[in-house]
Parts: C-alpha cells; structure tokens; sequence
C-alpha cells in the first residue's frame, strides 16, 4: 500500500503541474481557471485507481490475435517506478513491511477521521455563532453582520454572506464591491465547488500535491471571481482598494468557505492580474502551455502502478493470465515440504489459490497456464509449478526463484502438523540447532581469511547465491576486522538460528539454518 501511496502522489504531481501549465495559459486569455485545478483534484484520485484496478476488453480491429482479450490498464502503462522502491526479497524484512503498511493503513483512517471531526465540529460552532450575528440589508442584498468574521460565503445547501461589523462604517462604493464579490461567490457555486475539493483531500490526507491543488484551487476561484466582478462593471481601481482594506483587516478563520480575504502574498498577485495587460505573443504562450499541459497528463497516464506484474508468457508467445476452474485448482491445494522445518501450504478461496509458507505471511498466486501460476506480490519475483498427476492431486510444486529451482513433494496433513508443531516448539523453547554454531564460525572465519567458501556445506541452491555474492562478501568481511564475540540469540520464524557476532569494527546478525545432514540450508547476515 505504502508503495502505491507514492505512485498516487506521483500522479498527483504531474497532474498538478499540468493544471498549472493551463492556469498560466488561461490567464493570458482571461478565462476562468478553477475547473483546471478541481478536474486535475479528481483525476489524482481517479486516474490512478482506474489505471491500477480497471480492465478493458480490447477489439478486434486493435488486437487481431488475441480477439476479446481482457487487458488491465496498468499492464499497458510503460514507464516503471525506481524498482529498488518495490524489491525486498528478504521475508524478515517483508514482515517488518506488511506490519509498517498496518501501521499506515490505521494513521490514514485517524487522520480522515480526524479531519472529518473537525470539518463537522467547525460546522456546529459556525451554526451556533451565527445565530448571534444580526442580520440587514448592504447594497441590497441579504447579509449576516458578525463582530468578526468575514467577507465570506458560509453554508453548503444554502450559503449565506456574512460580513464584519467594520463594513457598515465603509463607504458604500467599498460596501458595494464586497457584496458584489460575495454574490458572485454564490451565483458560481463556489462554496460547494470547495466543499467537494475539501472533501477529497480528507479521503487522502497523506496526498501532499493535493494539498498544494486544493491551495491553487482556492487562489484561482479568488481570481476567477475577481474576473467575473470587473467584467459585471464594479470599478477596477475601487474593487482594488477593497481588497487592500479587507485584507488589512483579516477575519478570524471560520474553515472552509469562500472568503474575499488572503494572504499579503496572493492578495498582490490577485490584484496583479486584475491589472495586468494582455503580453506580446500571447498566443503562442498559450498553446505553447497547452501542450506541456497535455504532454504532462500524458506522462501521468503512462506511469506503472506498483500492482503491475511482469509479464508471464505462454508456449504461444502470449502475456495473459488464464482463468482455471475451482475444480482443478481443488488439485493444488494441500501442503508441500519445502525442508526439514518449513511447509508451503496452498489453499483455496473461490477461484483464487494462496500459498503460505511456515513463519510468512500468505500471498495469492495467478495461473498463466493449467499449472504455472506466479506470486500475485511486485516485491517477490517467484513462479510455481504444480507437477500434475493424470487428474488427481498434484504430487508436487517446483518454486522457481532467484534462479534456482527447488522441488516441493506433496506431504499430508498429518506430517506438515508435525514440521510447525516442531517448529513451534524450537522457538518457544529457543534452543540453538546442534552445529549451527560451529558451521556459522567457520563460515565467518573463512571469509575473514579470504579463503574460498565451502560450497560442499551448503545446498545447491544456497551454494549458487553465495558464488554471486563472493566478492561483496569478502569486502563486508574485511572492513569489519577481527570476530570478538558470538551469542545465541533465539529461533527466527522459518526456524533459523539467530546469532549476535560482534567484530573490531561493527556488529552483525547472523541467521543460519541447517537440515537433518548438517547441510547449511540458510545465511543471511545484516549490520546492526
């Protein structure tokens, strides 16, 4: 989730920056701007879920050969997200990653939430103080005069204009200017317009370019009404002058309305624009803008959402995923043993298949044939194939993974209880493997003598990664000295033994794991 939390704000910037090219553009033709900003809001929502979830159903006159073919959205993005961000294949640290996304998932619902209670509690204490205000005709429109809030358009069903007390003692041109600018306000639905944008950025508070959209949104709705006051016949220079007035005397903060007042800042450029003339070669700028506009949300829509999976392919050639009955995924489920300690359990839900192995999380599996199926995860790259017995249960399961393949035999129920009853029992017991120590020792030392690893105490597969890793290993152990220590610290989840190794220039933990012969089966090593 964390990583598609990323994509999304990605998205959303890009989007933003397009909006923005546009606003620049709209203003040299003197043309509304606040529709960029609430279409560029939505479409960071929308763009990315419909991209990451939606599938479409391409034609013949598109895809001749493959007729009918469902296609995900996100399978035809083509530029990738940095990949380092997507890939930890280490299980303790996906653990550490699942538990971090939990984590995330509960501050976002908090923080909605929370902003939600304080959107509605701003609400109640806006009714309660507006029924203290007076109410009486400025400038021949209806208006609530409050001791000190506003200008302001407040309400969502039925908004009102409230304005300070200070107004009365205004010059009524003043008087004037502020109630066109608050009329205007009501007439183009700004209010609402608002509350809908505040509305999505409590749906993803954590989406910090939607914070800095909502902020250009409310700029250019100030703006925009600005345009539409000058353009009904209010005098320019006057309707300046009260805009300095009004913001010279800030309001207290009454939430989200719509209100004449800004910062110094924006109010400066407010009047800016106002003024400002139409530039030599505006034209050209504009449509100039209008493309980079284009060109961003182009580059927004082809953006990979981090749930795109690599493609799998057929003995056709195809990239597709099948639909296999429940009947002959019924075939698959069962326990597989994976070593002396670990089982892969696979189980059904509906049309889905999920694997588990002992001490991780489960994962759900997709089929690309009758047997091959790929873990449904971007941050583990495995593939599985189920060894078919005519039209019983499969006999087997070999995991393709980092290169190697490793060959699961079926076992029953019975056993795989037994390896986890075991299992459970090493860790609570939290007793060391007998000549994991000694293995793990001799390992270290013989790195620390730059002498070749024993490959022949390893596993085939465990064998192979440590020749691709040879030399990174050497450098590790060289810049960390001489070995001073070595404790026990407890059994890991898969059953591995956990070692505290502490050297002349830092401290490692080690996680080793040897089968029923001795052979070391697991080695990972990571500072502290």
């Amino acid at each position: 989730m964390i990583i598609w939390m990323i994509y999304v704000i990605a998205v959303s910037l890009l989007l933003g920056c397009a909006a923005l090219a546009l606003e620049r553009g709209a203003r040299l033709r003197k043309v509304a701007t606040r529709g960029y900003w609430l279409a560029a809001m939505i479409a960071s929502l929308v763009l990315p879920t419909i991209i990451a979830s939606v599938s479409v159903e391409l034609p013949d006159n598109v895809v001749p050969a493959a007729s009918g073919k469902l296609v995900a959205l996100r399978e035809t993005t083509s530029i990738p997200l940095n990949a380092v961000l997507w890939q930890n294949p280490v299980s303790a640290q996906l653990a550490r990653s699942q538990s971090l996304e939990t984590v995330a998932k509960s501050a976002w619902l908090f923080v909605s939430m929370a902003m939600l209670a304080a959107l509605v509690t701003n609400g109640i204490q806006l009714y309660r103080r507006k029924r203290a205000w007076r109410t009486r005709e400025i400038s021949g429109a209806r208006v609530h005069v409050a001791p000190d809030v506003g200008p302001a358009v407040i309400g969502f069903l039925r908004p009102e204009i409230v304005v300070p007390a200070w107004l009365e003692e205004s010059t009524p041109a003043a008087q004037a200017s502020v109630v066109a600018h608050e009329r205007s306000h009501l007439e183009a639905k700004d209010p609402q317009l608002f509350t809908v944008a505040l509305c999505l950025v409590v749906l993803v508070p954590w989406n910090l370019p939607l914070w800095w959209q909502l902020r250009r949104l409310r700029h250019a709705i100030e703006v925009d009404c600005d345009a539409r006051v000058i353009g009904a016949g209010v005098d320019a220079q006057q309707y300046g002058e009260t805009l300095i007035a009004v913001g010279e005397r800030q309001s207290s903060f009454i939430g989200a309305v719509a209100a004449m007042s800004e910062s110094a800042s924006l109010l400066e450029q407010r009047i800016q624009i106002m003024l400002s003339k139409p530039a030599k070669w505006w034209q050209v700028t504009s449509t100039a803008l209008a493309c980079l506009s284009l060109t961003l949300v182009a580059v927004a829509a082809q953006v990979s959402p981090p749930n795109k999976q690599p493609a799998e392919t057929t003995t056709e050639g195809e990239t597709h995923d099948v639909a296999l009955p429940p009947d002959v995924l019924e075939h698959y489920v069962g326990d597989y043993q994976l070593s002396d300690s670990l089982v892969m359990h696979v189980t059904r839900s509906g049309a889905q298949l999920s694997v588990r192995i002992s001490g991780q999380p489960a994962f759900q599996i997709r089929p690309t044939s009758s047997t091959h199926f790929y873990l449904q995860v971007p941050t583990i790259k495995a593939q599985l194939d189920f060894v078919a017995v005519g039209s019983g249960n499969a006999s087997a399961v070999v995991l393709h993974q980092n290169g190697q393949n490793v060959t699961m035999p079926r076992i029953d129920a019975a056993l795989a209880e037994q390896i986890e009853s075991t299992l459970a029992t090493r860790m609570q017991a939290s007793t060391p493997t007998p000549g994991a120590e000694a293995a793990l020792r001799r390992v270290i030392e013989r790195g620390q003598a730059g002498l070749p690893t024993e490959y022949e105490t390893m596993s085939p597969q465990l064998a192979e990664a440590a020749r691709q890793q040879q030399a990174n290993v050497q450098q590790v152990y060289s810049s960390l000295g001489a070995m001073q220590s070595m404790q026990f610290q407890g059994v890991g989840a898969q059953g591995e033994d956990a070692y505290l190794v502490k050297f002349e220039h830092g401290t490692m933990l080690f996680r080793i794991a040897l089968d029923a012969k001795g052979i070391i089966t697991g080695l990972q090593m990571r500072p502290l």
